[in-house]
């Protein structure tokens, strides 16, 4: 029997990333979407850290769902499968960046000023394009960051990750965390925290979520196939 999407939206709310992890290996290959879905803003954001460009982006993030599939067995629930999903991802960018012999990393530049948020909350014409224009605001101050204070201050003030959650993604010491978010920080103006919420930058929508789940659905059928 073929699940519903609503089944995969029930699913998603109750199951445990562990449980779903069990039943995908068990041969329910169709529930690995579950976990794309509920990941896919921590992947993209992850994956964002080391490449300025959404098809990059994509790209590496399809070849590290096809690499989490490959080796979910080896997933042994030791830390939250979050965890493990990032440090695939940022290895895949990682090799990414490697073959690419000429990339470079360039950082935009933005002038400081003062910018006044109307209430989001409040979202007509005029506010809802203020809206949008101070979070590309934001997402342009961010990537003035150099990479290795990048990737921990989206983790930590984007995406919400715990420290200790990131020391073990990135193979870092806590305190080494700490140190390298206290810079992230420092680099980025003070306003911006307080211009707009910082949870709503480099957001990997709806139409995004479901052409990305499609197109690693059909690799992981064509691999069963093959």
């Amino acid at each position: 029997m073929v699940a519903s999407k609503n089944d995969f939206i029930q699913s998603e709310k109750i199951l445990p990333d562990h449980v779903v992890v069990e039943k995908v290996l068990n041969g329910e290959t169709e529930l690995f979407e579950i976990l794309m879905r509920r990941y896919n803003e921590l992947l993209f954001r992850t994956v964002r850290s080391y490449f300025n460009q959404d098809t990059d982006v994509e790209d590496i993030m399809q070849d590290a769902y096809v690499k989490a599939y490959q080796k979910l067995y080896q997933f042994k629930n030791e830390s939250t499968f979050s965890t493990w999903l990032v440090r695939i991802g940022i290895n895949e960018a990682l090799q990414r960046k490697r073959k690419l012999k000429n990339y470079r990393s360039t950082a935009l530049e933005y002038e400081t000023g003062v910018l006044q948020i109307a209430d989001t909350s409040v979202m007509n014409p005029e506010n809802n394009t203020i809206y949008k224009e101070s979070t590309a605001f934001i997402e342009k101050a961010v990537d003035t960051l150099p990479q290795k204070y990048k990737i921990i201050f989206i983790l930590r003030e984007v995406e919400g990750m715990e420290i200790p959650e990131i020391s073990k993604s990135l193979d870092l010491t806590v305190s080494n965390v700490k140190v390298r978010l206290f810079r992230a920080r420092n680099m980025i103006k003070d306003y911006i925290f307080t211009a707009t919420n910082t949870k709503n930058i480099f957001e990997f929508g709806n139409h995004k979520c479901d052409r990305l789940v499609e197109l690693v659905l059909k690799r992981i059928q064509h691999m069963e196939l093959g």
